[in-house]
């Protein structure tokens, strides 16, 4: 069952935006470390772009860090 507060960013490996944002606080700060850290973007490809703008809203500035 999906989750409204939670959208699908990678509908082929069904990552959410939570599971995400929760590996951008871990560390994972660029689409590559997010796609092995979540497998999110190692389908199709389409989620891409979804991924970036998430990165570019998690870490605004250029930041390569929540803090």
């Amino acid at each position: 069952m999906r989750d409204a507060d939670d959208p699908t960013v990678c509908i082929c490996q069904e990552v959410t935006e939570k599971e995400l944002l929760a590996a951008v606080a871990l560390g994972h700060h660029d689409l590559p470390a997010l796609r092995e850290a979540t497998g999110a973007n190692t389908g199709c490809g389409d989620c891409a772009v979804d991924i970036e703008e998430l990165l570019e809203f998690a870490l605004p500035d250029g930041r390569t860090s929540l803090r």
